[in-house]
């Protein structure tokens, strides 16, 4: 899950980054990387998995207003006071996973958590967290909302049978991959098969592979495909480039003089799909990088 932290304070940059330390993401800080609160959230809504604001519950309510779209595909959106005493979950608490990401940063900064859905109140699980965890899309969107009712009311619920038919899609990955020149196929596939366990998905749900351009030659990419079943697809650095500054991506300074650009798995996974979410944002394993999509 690739998380935006956004503060407005001194105090609230401070937090940010404490947080970014403890469980991982893009700090924002204003006047620093931004200097207009609604102009950025304009920018990025769409592009991370999760918005964190640290400032008043208000503040952030009103900026995200006009970007709402579905629960089935907004990013999870929490909202954090600049003390660190509460953690809330304000938007997409089960598909977007703001209730379990709230649940992480209130122990990792040992604040009270915030949640207020219903099934996780009564100590239930609903239909859509669970379909979220597996990397399924729960379809219409209309049965969600009776399915967790009823679980609600204690019924028994069956996914296939009923008067309400709720659709659970699966979703294939999609796995971004930067490498160190001559690595061997089986290294990659090492890589490739840990990130995937560290989704707790198996690796036969990756259908794509992609890297940049310069490793249409790679060796080890090209015979894993090829073992694999998979097509790979190549890219070129302007290509990656213009994902890099769409989503504000992190950018190293050795693969950029490496191979013309500073990020490969992460741009090279977000040029096969569009309102892309992502399972797992860049790893480093042995000279390999893996950035994992859930393919829409």
């Amino acid at each position: 899950m690739r998380t935006a932290i956004i503060s407005i304070t001194t105090n609230g940059a401070r937090l940010a980054e404490k947080i970014s330390a403890k469980v991982g993401g893009q700090t924002f800080a204003k006047g620093r990387n931004f200097n207009k609160l609604d102009e950025l959230v304009a920018e990025i809504f769409g592009k991370f998995d999760g918005l964190i604001f640290i400032c008043a519950a208000g503040i952030a309510v009103r900026i995200i207003a006009p970007h709402i779209v579905s629960k089935l595909s907004d990013p999870a959106v929490l909202v954090i006071d600049e003390c660190g005493q509460n953690v809330i979950s304000l938007l997409s608490g089960h598909v977007g996973r703001a209730n379990e990401l709230t649940i992480d940063i209130a122990k990792a900064i040992e604040a009270n958590p915030v949640i207020t859905t219903a099934t996780d109140v009564e100590g239930k699980i609903s239909i859509d967290g669970i379909a979220s965890r597996l990397g399924l899309l729960p379809e219409p969107k209309e049965a969600i909302k009776a399915i967790n009712a009823a679980i609600l009311r204690g019924e028994d619920v069956f996914v296939t049978a009923g008067d309400v038919r709720l659709n659970l899609i699966p979703q294939n990955l999609i796995a971004g991959v930067g490498c160190r020149r001559g690595t061997s196929s089986l290294k990659i596939f090492e890589a490739i098969q840990r990130a995937c366990a560290m989704i707790h998905q198996p690796i036969e749900r990756v259908k794509l592979l992609a890297s940049v351009d310069v490793k249409k030659d790679e060796n080890g990419l090209i015979a894993l495909a090829d073992v694999m079943g998979l097509e790979v697809r190549f890219f070129s650095a302007s290509e990656l480039q213009k994902k890099i500054d769409d989503y504000k991506l992190a950018e190293s300074r050795f693969v950029k003089r490496t191979v013309s650009v500073g990020n490969v798995c992460e741009a090279a996974a977000l040029c096969c799909t569009d309102n892309a979410r992502f399972a797992l944002p860049k790893t480093t394993f042995k000279g390999v990088t893996v950035a994992l999509l859930w393919e829409r």
